[in-house]
């Protein structure tokens, strides 16, 4: 019982040295009052794992086993002397003894030794709770699976979290409703919303009838495989190609029929969505059982009869799926539209018989919004509106998300072969 407390209160050590020390690189901020504890955790970490290691029958210290932890406890006990010591300073700098002193620019001197003490203290800890047998290693595995799936959980929370806590503040009626002022010091992002769903209304447009059709090509009536082999590694290695350069094919060819304007933008995002509702087209079409199509046919349907009556609506969907999802991708892109569409403006869309938009007129965008106030930071009174704007446009990317997985539910409820 007493080995079981030693090792619950060594894992509980090494992961608050971990979790404070990566706080500490994230923030870059030195956390002074934090070091004390940094002091115990260190010191109580290599006193549990000596005590258990000395308590462990089957360990024999004078083997390559035992000298390597007696390497590791070296190691945090020196990371211990450093910061007992004063030699390495809570702020982060480096003292001599004739008091020459040595700051580090980014503040990641102190927290990456801590880092590095308490992922050899957790591993130091788990080789002396499990042994090498199958089952200890099948534990071992399933741990650290589940520490994975936490640390993730925490990390993403704690991104969303911080998203809303310093964003919620910024958001009100007039915020939404109104165009930005004074460089987005005062008024709300409204034009910037307004141009977002425009362009991605246009990004569709342009790249769902291309990227349907095509898969629809591939999987139903090209016989060559070799060629849709080909085709479908190329889409697969333009799906990964960094969405800059299609920005800076957008200045090349398109700035100089459309110029910077709203369909440019389209275009651009549209060329980068092709790639995906192709590939989750083909993958929800291949997903259709050959049966279904073989029984159509068999009844007198034609190709294209079968296709629109049978495949189409069997496969749904993943259509549906694959389209929501690259619209929440044109929806995060900013590289691509900011030479092509996109100006920090408070002037609303331009309609046309007060329905269709001037498509040749530049559009302001929450990605390019928040650029911007990101620039005017320390400058202009903006951070508030800034964490507003994030905020925002993660709720619309989320529930576009959310809206794909309601979508795809309600499609396989209504399907069954």
């Amino acid at each position: 019982m007493k080995i079981k407390l030693a090792y619950s209160l060594s894992f509980a050590a090494s992961a608050f040295l971990f979790i404070s020390s990566v706080t500490c690189i994230i923030l870059q901020s030195d956390l002074t009052y934090i070091s004390i504890l940094w002091e115990v955790a260190l010191a109580g970490s290599t006193l549990l794992i000596a005590l258990s290691a000395l308590t462990k029958k089957q360990l024999n210290l004078a083997s390559k086993t035992g000298i390597v932890l007696a390497l590791d406890l070296f190691f945090i006990m020196a990371v211990f002397l450093l910061i007992f010591t004063g030699t390495l300073g809570p702020k982060f700098e480096i003292r001599t003894p004739l008091g020459i002193g040595a700051t580090f620019g980014y503040k990641l001197i102190l927290p990456t030794l801590v880092l590095a003490a308490s992922t050899v203290a957790t591993k130091d800890t788990i080789n002396l709770v499990y042994d090498s047998s199958s089952k200890s290693r099948e534990a071992l595995v399933f741990l650290a699976i589940r520490l994975i799936a936490i640390s993730s959980v925490f990390i993403l929370g704690g991104i969303l979290f911080i998203i809303i806590y310093k964003g919620i503040w910024a958001l009100s009626w007039e915020f939404l409703t109104q165009p930005p002022r004074k460089l987005g010091t005062q008024g709300g992002i409204s034009t910037a919303i307004l141009g977002s769903l425009w362009m991605v209304l246009g990004a569709m447009i342009f790249s769902a009838p291309l990227g349907i059709g095509a898969a629809i090509y591939l999987n139903e009536y090209s016989r060559n495989l070799v060629l849709n082999r080909l085709i479908t590694i190329a889409v697969s290695c333009i799906n990964g190609v960094p969405s800059v350069v299609f920005g800076l094919f957008g200045v090349a060819f398109l700035i100089n029929f459309f110029g910077i304007s709203l369909l440019s933008g389209s275009i651009i995002l549209g060329l980068i969505n092709i790639p995906i509702v192709i590939l989750t087209t083909q993958e929800a079409l291949k997903s259709v059982p050959n049966s279904l199509r073989e029984g159509s046919m068999a009844l007198g349907a034609t190709k294209w009869q079968t296709i629109r009556k049978v495949v189409l609506p069997s496969s749904m969907p993943g259509i549906l799926t694959g389209l929501i999802i690259s619209v929440a991708k044109a929806s995060g892109e900013t590289a691509p539209i900011m030479w092509t569409a996109v100006t920090f403006t408070a002037t609303p869309v331009q309609m046309i018989y007060g329905v269709i938009p001037n498509v040749f007129q530049p559009v302001n965008n929450l990605d390019y919004h928040l650029l911007n106030l990101i620039y005017f930071l320390g400058a202009w009174d903006v951070e508030k509106n800034a964490w507003g704007t994030a905020l925002v446009l993660v709720a619309l990317v989320l529930a576009t998300n959310m809206l794909a997985i309601l979508v795809r539910n309600y499609y396989r409820k209504k399907i069954s072969w």
